[in-house]
């Protein structure tokens, strides 16, 4: 309680406070003199009433300004307190102090849009204070799209590279976040700060909540994994043909298997086109009446059992028996069942190898329109480390989508990242998905709990 401040004190910070910037509003004042604002308020009614400070109306709001009556009081009392100071038994040593607001300005948007930030600091202390950083501000699930040139961003902080804030003075952070995630998330930011002499300070701000909704748009079609469909907006646009590109990698099987899956397990009419059927099998076996397999290689008859809905082809040597192989699927397909239909075509490379640049565009020149006509949403795959480059660009041409796995460097070595480099004349998100394991085989851990 010793610590309380007397009324006169508290004219002399908000008449501070007002005298430092000029002009002031009402919730500027509160902030520097560290009240709350119906006390502020109250008090520089108060004043000026006493003809301390001028108030006037600015775009219905309040500005004050101090008038030299004021100036005479804020004077004496700063003599006065320095006599106290110096009658005193024991002297306080001079610090710095940061007061500090979160100012969320929306707190509902859709998964993929800003999410507007402001911190308000004021160094309420009477020596400068030197700004550190601010943790706790980017929940998981967010990245940082804006934020003051002066300050960096590194693990997840926000370093303000030692600023200094003199007393009595203010420095506003305006950050812009975006969630790739729906949900309820708390914002709680911590300001790490310190004075001249080094000595280590905090200062933890009022936490609030911001609300990020679902954005997935109509007419989508799940890839089953969650981060890549937020980026997606939902899924891959319905009767689009998008090709993944991608070395050999357990990531690029794990995510063609979630495609798969997603459409088996949804009663979706799904085609696989493939070499090899591993992890892929089960699926056969178990959605016999949706999901139809082609293996196109000359040991199909040991990957897996006859069944109506596996078709055993050669290789890829004769584009031709593919093709006879879809239309005899076609055919099998009941015509009054609606729904989304899927496909995927995972034999590109192969084609690409033995048919060459000009024969696989003919083929699939003709192979994509078919499948987009019976309903189907098509993702192909391909490796284009095995192909010259001009190749590549013969194929890519093709699709109206692109999305890409790759490696980047990191601390611990090289690690897998997707990205959607284009879809035509659709929204998504241009971000950089980290790609992990544990995440695409979530499914799979959760079947064996």
């Amino acid at each position: 309680m010793g610590n309380r401040r007397t009324r006169y004190e508290i004219y002399a910070d908000l008449l501070d406070i007002v005298a430092r910037r000029g002009s002031c509003r009402l919730t500027r004042a509160s902030y520097g003199a560290n009240l709350p604002v119906d006390r502020a308020k109250k008090s520089l009614i108060f004043l000026a009433s006493r003809g301390f400070v001028k108030e006037k109306s600015v775009d219905n709001s309040k500005i004050y300004k101090i008038t030299k009556r004021g100036l005479e009081y804020l004077d004496t009392f700063k003599q006065m307190r320095k006599l106290f100071a110096a009658l005193d038994e024991k002297i306080l040593p001079v610090r710095a102090r940061i007061q500090a607001k979160l100012i969320l300005r929306e707190n509902e948007v859709k998964i993929g849009e800003d999410v507007n930030l402001e911190i308000e600091m004021v160094n309420t202390g009477d020596a400068p204070a030197i700004l550190v950083k601010v943790e706790g501000f980017l929940p998981a699930g967010f990245e940082l799209v804006a934020k003051p040139d002066f300050c960096d961003f590194e693990d997840r902080d926000l370093d303000m590279n030692g600023k200094r804030l003199d007393p009595l003075m203010t420095e506003e952070i305006r950050l812009t976040l975006r969630s790739l995630n729906k949900g309820t998330f708390a914002v709680k930011p911590k300001i790490d700060y310190a004075d001249e002499t080094g000595h280590q300070m905090f200062c933890e701000l009022e936490p609030v909540k911001i609300n990020i909704l679902d954005a997935g748009l109509p007419s989508r079609i799940r890839t089953g994994y969650k981060d890549l469909d937020n980026s997606l907006l939902g899924g891959i646009p319905e009767n689009f043909a998008v090709i993944l590109t991608s070395i050999s990698c357990d990531e690029r099987d794990l995510l063609i298997k979630r495609f798969l899956e997603t459409g088996a397990k949804e009663r979706q009419i799904t085609f696989y086109i493939t070499r090899e059927a591993s992890g892929i099998k089960t699926l056969a076996e178990e959605f016999r009446s949706n999901f139809y397999l082609f293996i196109c290689n000359p040991q199909a008859d040991t990957i897996i059992k006859d069944l109506p809905n596996v078709f055993k082809l050669k290789g890829v040597e004769n584009l031709t028996d593919i093709n006879i192989a879809l239309t005899s699927a076609f055919r099998k397909l009941d015509t009054s069942q609606k729904g989304q239909r899927r496909a995927c075509i995972e034999i590109i490379s192969d084609v690409l190898l033995r048919h060459h640049a000009v024969q696989t565009r003919r083929w699939l020149t003709g192979l994509i329109p078919e499948l987009r006509s019976k309903g189907f949403t098509t993702l192909a795959v391909m490796n284009p480390q095995m192909h010259a480059s001009e190749d590549v660009q013969a194929i890519l041409g093709l699709f109206e989508g692109e999305i890409s796995i790759y490696e980047k460097k990191s601390k611990k070595g090289l690690k897998k990242h997707l990205r959607i480099k284009k879809m035509y004349n659709q929204r998504y998100l241009e971000r950089e998905i980290p790609l992990i394991k544990e995440k695409l085989q979530i499914r799979k851990e959760r079947k064996q709990l």
